[in-house]
Parts: C-alpha cells; structure tokens; sequence
C-alpha cells in the first residue's frame, strides 16, 4: 500500500506458474541449470547466488560486485567460493523471471511475496534445523530481538526464509525540522502544539519569503504530520470495532486534511508542491527558501549536506518531536521494519556454509573491533562494500540503538573504551568533525547523534516510553492487497491533493473514502483481518 513499498505486480502475476513448477515427485527446486552448489576435490564448497546491482558503490581498482574483499574473504576464512550468476538493476524483476522458469541459484534474496508463493511452490528449504544447529549466538540474538520479524519467515512453525533485518527501530520516527539560524533571529521557542508549527511558518515567510513547510507531490514529508492528528496514514491500525483498517481513510485524516488546506490558503505549504519531486523539494530547502520540513531522521545526509555547503554551518536544521493540536507529544507510527528474506532452493546441500557466512558477517560489524586488524576492517566496511554482499548478510535489529547509547556517552564523557564497532567509531569521529570544523559531509551524523537535539536522542525517547502506534501488518502483505500495487494510494493522493489545493472541499473525503473501498479497498482489508485481524 505504501508508496515506499516495491513493486509486486510481476511477482504475483506469475504465483500460478510457481506452482506449476512443482512436481509430485518433490523434484521442485532443481535448476535446469548446472548452477547446483558443488564441492571440489580441495574441499571447497561453490555457491551461487544472484545480486541486486549497487551503482554507489565504490571498489579498490580490479574489484567488483562479483569480485571483491567478502567474495575473497569467504574463500580464504571459510573455504567456499560464492559464485555470482547475474547481477542487475532490476533484481526483483529478473528474479520473478528465474522462479517463473525453475532457474533458482542456491541461495538469494527475497521479498516477502515472494517468500509467500516459494513456500506455497515447495521451491525453497526449511531451514530450521540448519539455522538451530550452524547460526552463532550473536546471529541467534539479531532473531531474539526482533521476535516477530523471525516469525515471519515461517510457515507452521518451520523456517523457510531468515530475515535480513533492519537497523532498527529507533530510525521510524519523524520530526519535524526547523532552521536554527532563523528560529533564533527572531527568537521563537520550540513547537509544542499544532499552532507554533503554524506560527513559526509564518514568522519565516513574514522575515524571510517563500513559504513555510517543504513538502513534494507525493504526500509523503506532509503526511508525516498527521500524527498530530492522531492520524496514521500507510499504516494498518485497530479501530473503534477493534478491526483493522487503513489508517489513510479514517476519520483523524479528514481533520489533518482540513488544517492542511487553510495552510495551502496562507501560503505555508508550498504552492507549487504537487509539481514537485523528492529532488525538487529538497533544491528549496538547499536555496534556502524554506525553513521548515517533515522528514525522517536522516534530514542530515539529504539534503543536510548539500544545505551546509551552500548555506553554511549556521543555517543548520535541528529535529523536533511532532506535537499535536493539544500541546502533547504525538504518538508516531511504527512500520514492519524487515522487507527481505534469505532463502535457499529446494534440494540445496550446504545450508549451513551459507550460515557460517552470516555468522562471520555479523562478527565482522558487531565484534570485528579489536579482533580484526584495522585494515581489514577498514578494507571489508568502508567504501559501501558492507551494502553489497546480497543475501550474505543480517542486520542487527537494535544496531542502531545500541550505536547511539554508545556513542552518546562517549561524546558526553570524552572516554571511547565504549566504542565497539566501526560503526559506532564513524559516528563518533564525524560528530567531533563537525562541531571542531563544521565539515558538510560530517553533518549527517552530527544530527542523527552527535547534536544537542539529535533525532537519535529524540527517537530514543519515543520508543523507551512506547508512545507509538505499531501497524497491525507485521509481515507478509496478503495477496489481495499487495495485489492492487499502488492503485489504492494513488487514488488517495490524488484526492487529498485536491483537497488540500482547495479544489474540492472537506467532505470531499468521505467520496475519496467510498472511492478507495470500491476500488478494491474493502477487498484488502478482510485479508489483512484474515491474515493478522483478531480471530
């Protein structure tokens, strides 16, 4: 449903072919192919893989996505030669292809539709026994603390697909960001209601020009927002009859929407939003023609550098915790973090190699730190190479987390002995960096960590006090909405843009509403009830 969420159409497009490729005599699984993992006379185990293609990343002369210190690293610690059969900018796309035709490698990434139909097709592998017996306690910990992402990867209790993870929860909530430079110019204090947002929108029109909050056409930044509704827009939440329903059509949002269209009126939403991109609206705040933006917490890496190089150090943007309209702190909206799955096809014979390479990744980033020389360290997570081993990697759910406490206290106490993981170094070092030199490309982590108000010590806050609104689809998307793609939202946005452009009124919502359900609305929410509703 969410406009972030990855195109499935082709996936569930081709579900039937996926079960045509299964056979009565449980051959399913087996490549046309010679892909097959083999093991040669030295004892080295050959896997195949597949990967998605990373144009950022940046390699060492002679190195790339197929050939690099991981791919070396696991033939040299581990003995086993990780073979990669294609790489593309289309991964989901080619690997629809590859299942529909029965031409799996031996281990890949998956999205979790397409863990849905593999197990439906009798085409990947229960991992349970594998995982239990091969993944290293730290491995088994990651699963510990994100119990309900690992449930997701099984089906009646048995593992198919692990989860990649995420970096943590502490990075879902949303702030509202304001310019420093112009908030004390005129001496405004920190926003604890609706009302000083609006206010100090109209202050920085009133000094400055422009207009006052940053938003782009998809809705997205703005409805970050709602939350001082008590709204909870692309999240699935329990309503008063204790269903769940899609936060997006319910009552709360009307009123968000109203508030946003007197905006729309004064001048304090961008008058040209619903022509604006990403990339657009983010050139305002960079020109220095607004002052004020919704936005997740990583506001510091983009468009944070960029407005620090052409602005200078002073027009620096702090994060704030979204009120609501009575002056309280807004319960944010937590998303299901996990959207990938490692699995391995049917018949596979060394599962518990591909483990043994989970294990030494996350060896690597949570325990590398004074058991690897700094230059292997260096060598394997600089440069962004730690983003391109595929489906060799899980993250650590409370990663992040645990970052920040480390690394706040290290800032506070000047003592480093804390400071774990190269991660947590980077962290430290840019915080420093900025405050002695206010270098640009060292604001992003300054503002997620290292600032007086950092969005990490505000998101902290958030989740040690449990004032969040957790969606009630924790894991695969049913059918029948993934389905749909994001037909259902456009009809939203497009609709909410007319509202809040004024060339509908208020009670336009309520056709927006009608309009969503025949569309196949009503349809997706008695399978999301099915599948995570109250039984």
């Amino acid at each position: 449903m969410n406009k972030k969420s990855k195109l499935v159409m082709l996936s569930l497009c081709i579900s039937s072919l996926l079960l045509a490729a299964c056979t009565s005599d449980g051959s399913a699984g087996k490549s046309p192919t010679n892909n097959d993992s083999e093991t040669n006379e030295a004892g080295t185990v050959t896997i195949h893989t597949v990967t998605s293609e990373y144009t950022s990343a940046k390699y060492p002369k002679g190195d790339d996505i197929t050939n690099n210190v991981w791919i070396r690293r696991y033939k040299e610690k581990l003995n086993i030669d990780v073979k990669t059969d294609w790489v593309s900018d289309e991964y989901e796309t080619k690997l629809n292809l590859a299942i529909s035709s029965n031409d799996l490698p031996d281990v890949f990434r998956v999205n979790p539709s397409q863990l849905r139909q593999l197990i439906e097709a009798d085409m990947v592998m229960d991992l349970t026994d594998a995982f239990d017996q091969y993944a290293s306690d730290r491995l088994k910990g990651y699963m510990k603390a994100d119990a309900d992402s690992f449930e997701s990867g099984k089906k009646d209790g048995q593992l198919y697909g692990i989860p990649q993870m995420h970096w943590g929860l502490i990075d879902q909530p949303d702030f509202v960001w304001i310019r420093n430079d112009w908030k004390e110019e005129l001496g405004l204090e920190d926003p604890r209601s609706v009302a000083d947002i609006k206010n100090i929108a109209l202050k920085f029109m009133e000094k400055h020009g422009g207009y006052g909050i940053a938003v782009d056409q998809s809705l997205d930044y703005l409805n970050l927002l709602a939350i001082a509704w008590n709204a909870h827009p692309d999240i699935w939440i329990e309503d008063s009859s204790g269903e769940l329903a899609y936060g997006s059509i319910q009552p709360e949002m009307k009123a968000a929407l109203a508030e946003w269209a007197e905006w729309y009126k004064l001048g304090i939403i961008d008058p040209e939003f619903a022509i604006k991109d990403f990339n657009a609206m983010n050139a305002d705040i960079v020109a220095g023609k607004v002052g004020m933006q919704p936005y997740y917490q990583w506001w510091g890496y983009n468009p944070g550098v960029d407005t620090i190089a052409n602005l200078g150090k002073d027009a620096i943007f702090y994060p704030y915790i979204i009120p609501t309209i009575d002056g309280k702190e807004a319960k944010q909206s937590i998303s299901f973090a996990n959207g990938n799955y490692i699995v391995m096809k049917k018949g596979f014979e060394h599962a518990e190699e591909v483990i043994k390479i989970l294990n030494d990744y996350a060896y690597i980033v949570d325990e590398g730190q004074g058991k690897e020389s700094q230059e292997t360290l260096s060598s394997l997570l600089d440069n962004d190479i730690a983003h391109v081993v595929g489906a060799f990697r899980v993250l650590n759910p409370n990663s992040d987390y645990e970052q920040f406490e480390a690394v706040s206290a290290a800032l506070q106490s000047k003592d480093t002995s804390g400071l774990t993981t190269s991660g947590m170094w980077q962290k430290y070092n840019n915080s420093i960096e900025f405050m002695e030199n206010a270098t640009p490309g060292a604001v992003g982590d300054y503002l997620q960590q290292g600032a007086p108000k950092n969005a990490y010590g505000l998101a902290k806050k958030v989740l040690d006090s449990e004032n969040y609104v957790k969606t009630g689809l924790w894991g695969v998307t049913p059918e029948a909405l993934a389905s749909y793609g994001t037909t259902l939202d456009d009809i939203l946005t497009e609709g909410f843009t007319k509202i809040i452009m004024g060339t509908e009124s208020i009670d336009y919502f309520d056709v927006i509403v009608q309009n969503w359900r025949a569309a196949g609305g009503d349809e997706a929410t008695r399978a999301v009830n099915e599948a995570y509703g109250n039984k």
